[in-house]
């Protein structure tokens, strides 16, 4: 009895296995989509596709249409394609910037929705269009290429986590704004070019790398990143490359019914990547010093990135939710008026680790 219920599970395992195979062939797999807002208010819809030549081999097809609505992107597109097409392999949405500032809220909420989509999947805003963006990542001719790019810079360089997860937990809880990789086109390469900040679902501006490193720093505590600083020592001038080995942030919030204070501690433990051939680093009292610009440097940059945030009114740091955790009636609106009027005092605590990587 037990081989016979062994052999009826084997052929049913082996025979949904064809099936699957027999339907993956009959649709359309699209890896990358973008969202465009044209001149004439009309919504332009870009998709990445593979095409299995022969085995082990594909190349990378795009498909583009346009509608009054981004609800009709889909339906169109499956106008034009010879199978179904199937967003159950979707990783990557990315938003045309014109697109991005009337908000991307709906095309979030259709996703989130949607049990074939993945919480992981990625999603970007484009400098100028998601089309450009898209257009020229065929020429990578790599699945999942942009995708694999902004998930290597969330564990190796300097983005913070993000998915469609995080920016849904961002997007909906008070207290919180959500941010987004910001892509341009550099020399014809797609390149991560830090952060695009976003007031709830619509864009507001962007931040660079080396601000993308403090944010992710205040919000993740890390082990990977780099970080560029100048230096001056005798009327020489030059830069020091910190690779980031461990970053932790701890903050207090100050008791005040009217416009509440944050204290923040910044602790990075980290070791010298480059620096000039001219420093030293070889005497204790040149690394203390260094130590000690550093940390005035880090209270600077931190300090300017969340006065920055605050004119821009935009909170991806979730200073609001650190509010609302020491507060007993928290009001979000609020905090939303007080916000760009809130106390921070930073205090930074840089330890250099290693030394001598390369000069």
């Amino acid at each position: 009895m037990k081989s016979l219920f062994l052999l009826t599970f084997s052929l049913t395992f082996f025979l949904s296995g064809c099936e699957n195979e027999r339907i993956i062939d009959e649709v359309q797999i699209i890896e990358s989509l973008g969202y465009d807002m044209e001149e004439n208010k009309e919504v332009k819809g870009t998709v990445i596709y593979p095409t299995f030549e022969e085995k082990g081999k594909a190349s990378l097809k795009d498909y583009t249409t346009m509608s009054d609505s981004y609800e009709d992107i889909l339906p169109r597109m499956n106008a034009k394609s010879p199978y179904p097409i199937e967003i159950g392999k979707l990783d990557f949405v990315l938003f045309g910037k014109e697109f991005a500032k009337q908000g991307i809220d709906g095309v979030i909420t259709n996703f989130s929705r949607d049990p074939f989509t993945g919480s992981r999947m990625q999603m970007g805003i484009a400098e100028f269009t998601a089309a450009k963006i898209l257009l020229s990542s065929k020429n990578a001719n790599l699945s999942f290429h942009l995708s694999n790019k902004i998930n290597h810079n969330i564990e190796s360089g300097n983005l913070p986590k993000m998915n469609l997860h995080v920016f849904t937990t961002n997007l909906y809880d008070e207290g919180k704004d959500p941010f987004l990789p910001y892509l341009i086109l550099e020399e014809g390469q797609i390149k991560i070019d830090g952060l695009a900040l976003l007031k709830k679902d619509k864009y507001i501006n962007h931040i660079n790398l080396s601000q993308s490193f403090i944010v992710k720093a205040l919000i993740d505590g890390f082990q990977n990143g780099q970080y560029k600083t100048e230096i001056t020592q005798n009327q020489k001038k030059g830069f020091i490359l910190l690779k980031n080995l461990d970053a932790k942030a701890k903050y207090r919030v100050g008791k005040s019914e009217s416009i509440p204070s944050i204290f923040i501690d910044l602790t990075i433990n980290a070791e010298i990547a480059k620096s000039p051939s001219w420093y030293d680093l070889d005497t204790n009292k040149n690394l203390l010093k260094l130590e000690q610009i550093l940390n005035e440097n880090f209270n600077e940059e931190v300090q300017r990135l969340i006065s920055l945030l605050q004119g821009y009114k935009v909170d991806p740091l979730g200073l609001g939710d650190k509010v609302r955790a020491a507060s007993r009636n928290w009001d979000y609106q609020h905090f939303k008026d007080v916000y760009p009027d809130l106390k921070t005092t930073v205090h930074t605590n840089v330890k250099i680790l290693n030394t001598g990587i390369e000069e």
